[in-house]
C-alpha cells in the first residue's frame, strides 16, 4: 500500500472519484493530503498558501474539508498556486515526498481539451510519483478491488509494474493478472495462414506470461492501447510502466497511459519513469 498519498481536486465529483480510489491505495490509518491548485497567468509568480488572500485560502481549504468528511477520510487540505494543476500537484509531491498522487479522470470532452488542455494527461506525463486515475463515478461503484491487471510485455517499466503489483496483491489480499497486446507487424502476416500465425503469437505470448508463476495470463492481438482497454473491463484496477516520451509521441497520440486516462473501464495506477521511484510499501 501506498503510505504518503496527495489527492488532486479539481471539481467536485472528479474529487468524490479520486478520493475513493485514494481509499483503496492507502495504507491503513495513513491520512493523506487532499490538494487544490490554483492555476495563475504565466507572468503571475505562484504565492505559498501563506500569501493567498485570507478569504480565497479559507474558501478553498474548507471546501476541501468539506469532502473529507463526507467521504469520512482523514485528510489534511492543502491549498497551492502553480502556473498549471500537473507543475502545482508535481511540486507539492516532490516536497511532501509523495508517494502517490491521486486524480479523477477528466470531465472535458474533446473540443475542450484542444481549446484548454487536460489536466489529466498532463499530471501523467513525466510523472515523479506513482498516479492513480480514478475514472468517473468510480466514488458510485458497489464494488472495489479484486483483481489487479497488469499491463505486460517483459519490458524493464512492465517488470516494476508487475513487482509494484504483486506488493498490492500481498497487501489488498486480491488476485493477479498480466496482460500482453500482440501487435500485428506492419509487414504483415502469410496472406494465406495470417490468422493462424497470429493465433500462434498470442498464444507464446500467453505462455511467456504464465511463466512467470503466480499471474492469470492474459493476451491478445491489436493496437495496445484498444487492446488494453478490453482487458480493463475484466480487472478492478490496470497497472502499467511509465515511459519517457519525445517530442513525436507528444505530437501523435502520446503513450498508451495517456490515451487510456480519460476513456478507461478501471482505475489506472501509472508508475513513473524510474526503477527508483516511489512504490508501495
Amino acid at each position: 500500500m501506498f503510505n504518503d498519498v496527495i489527492v488532486g481536486v479539481g471539481d467536485y465529483e472528479a474529487g468524490r472519484d479520486a478520493v475513493a480510489l485514494a481509499r483503496e491505495l492507502a495504507a491503513s490509518g495513513r491520512p493523506f493530503t487532499l490538494a487544490y491548485v490554483e492555476v495563475v497567468g504565466p507572468k503571475r509568480v505562484p504565492r505559498s498558501e501563506a500569501a493567498w488572500p485570507e478569504a480565497d485560502c479559507r474558501r478553498a481549504r474548507k471546501w476541501l474539508a468539506l469532502l473529507g468528511d463526507e467521504l469520512r477520510v482523514d485528510a489534511e487540505p492543502v491549498c497551492v498556486e502553480s502556473h498549471s494543476v500537473a507543475k502545482g500537484l508535481r511540486t507539492l509531491a516532490a516536497t511532501e515526498d509523495a508517494d502517490l498522487v491521486v486524480i479523477g479522470a477528466s470531465r472535458r470532452d474533446e473540443y475542450e481539451r484542444l481549446l484548454i488542455g487536460d489536466d489529466t494527461r498532463e499530471v501523467l506525463e513525466d510523472p515523479a510519483c506513482a498516479v492513480a486515475v480514478a475514472p468517473v463515478g468510480y466514488a458510485s461503484r458497489p464494488s472495489r478491488l479484486k483483481k489487479i491487471g497488469i499491463g505486460y510485455d517483459g519490458s524493464p517499466a512492465t517488470e516494476r509494474a508487475l513487482a509494484v503489483g504483486r506488493r498490492l496483491v500481498r497487501d489488498l489480499g486480491v488476485s493477479l493478472s498480466a496482460f500482453e497486446a500482440v501487435p500485428v507487424p506492419p509487414q504483415g502476416y502469410d496472406p494465406w495462414n495470417a490468422q493462424r500465425e497470429l493465433d500462434e503469437d498470442v498464444e507464446e505470448a500467453r505462455a511467456r506470461i504464465a511463466q512467470l508463476g503466480d499471474v492469470e495470463p492474459q493476451a491478445s492481438s491489436g493496437d495496445a492501447t484498444e487492446a488494453l482497454a478490453r482487458y480493463g473491463t475484466s480487472v478492478d484496477l490496470l497497472v502499467l510502466g511509465s515511459h519517457k516520451h519525445g517530442l513525436i509521441d507528444k505530437l501523435m497520440s502520446g503513450s498508451t497511459a495517456l490515451q487510456l486516462a480519460d476513456s478507461a473501464p478501471c482505475p489506472l495506477l501509472v508508475l513513473a519513469d524510474t526503477p527508483h521511484a516511489a512504490s508501495p510499501h
